[in-house]
C-alpha cells in the first residue's frame, strides 16, 4: 500500500465522504471515485442499484482475494480455521450505550415530528448533520463496546478503539453545534433540543471517563 494512504482499520470513518478531510488519504474514497469515473465513461449511474450492487460485488472479490493471499502468505489453510462464535454482550449492561440509545430514540421522535411540518431552508444543512450521526453515534458505541469485550489482538484492539472513540466525539461535536443552531430555527422544538443538548453532554462526559 502506498505511503500516502491513511492504514485500517477504517473504524474511524464516519461514511460522509463529500465532508471528509482525509479524500486525499483515503483508498476506499480513492477507489470509489475511481469506480464513479468509470461509470460516467461508460453512461451509467453509479447511484443505480444495480451498478451498486455489480461494486459491492466487486469490492467483496477483491476482499476475499486479499485475504487468500495473505492467508497463503503467513501459511493459514482458511479451510481449515474452525468457525467459533463471538460471545454475545448485552449492550444495556455500558452506561455509554445506554446514553447513546437515549440519544438516538429521542432524536428520531425529533426527526419524524420535523419531517412532518418541514423546516427553514437555513436548517436544511444542520438538521442532515443530526439524522447523520444520531443512527451514527449509536452504531459506533456498539462497536466500541464490541470489541472491548472480544477482542484478542490487543494492539489491534488499542487502534480500533481509538478510532472508534474518535469518530463518535466527531459525531457528538459536529452534533452539538447543529442542534445550537436549530434552537434558532426550530423553536417550536426548543424543550427538545435542549434535552438532546444535556443527553449528548453526558455521553461525551461517559465516554471520557469510561473508555479514555
Amino acid at each position: 500500500m502506498s505511503n500516502k494512504f491513511k492504514p485500517g482499520p477504517y473504524n474511524y470513518c464516519d461514511y460522509r465522504c463529500e465532508k471528509c478531510d482525509n479524500q486525499q488519504i483515503c483508498r476506499v474514497y480513492k477507489e470509489q471515485e475511481e469506480r464513479n469515473v468509470r461509470h460516467y465513461i461508460n453512461n451509467k449511474d453509479p447511484n443505480d442499484i444495480k451498478i451498486i450492487l455489480s461494486d459491492l460485488k466487486e469490492i467483496f472479490e477483491k476482499t476475499k482475494s486479499l485475504l487468500q493471499e495473505d492467508a497463503r502468505k503467513y501459511g493459514v489453510n482458511l479451510d481449515e480455521m474452525p468457525l467459533e462464535d463471538e460471545p454475545e454482550i448485552n449492550p444495556y449492561d455500558f452506561p455509554v450505550y445506554c446514553i447513546a440509545n437515549e440519544y438516538y430514540q429521542k432524536s428520531k421522535v425529533l426527526i419524524k415530528d420535523v419531517e412532518k411540518i418541514g423546516l427553514p431552508k437555513s436548517a436544511c444543512e444542520d438538521f442532515e448533520t443530526l439524522i447523520w450521526y444520531h443512527t451514527l453515534i449509536l452504531a459506533k458505541t456498539y462497536r466500541l463496546i464490541s470489541n472491548t469485550e472480544n477482542a484478542d489482538d490487543e494492539d489491534l484492539q488499542q487502534i480500533e478503539k481509538q478510532g472508534t472513540i474518535a469518530v463518535i466525539n466527531k459525531g457528538i461535536m459536529l452534533s452539538k453545534a447543529a442542534l445550537k443552531n436549530l434552537l434558532n430555527d426550530l423553536p417550536d422544538h426548543l424543550h427538545t433540543i435542549l434535552e438532546l443538548l444535556q443527553i449528548i453532554d453526558r455521553l461525551e462526559t461517559c465516554l471520557r471517563v469510561d473508555f479514555l
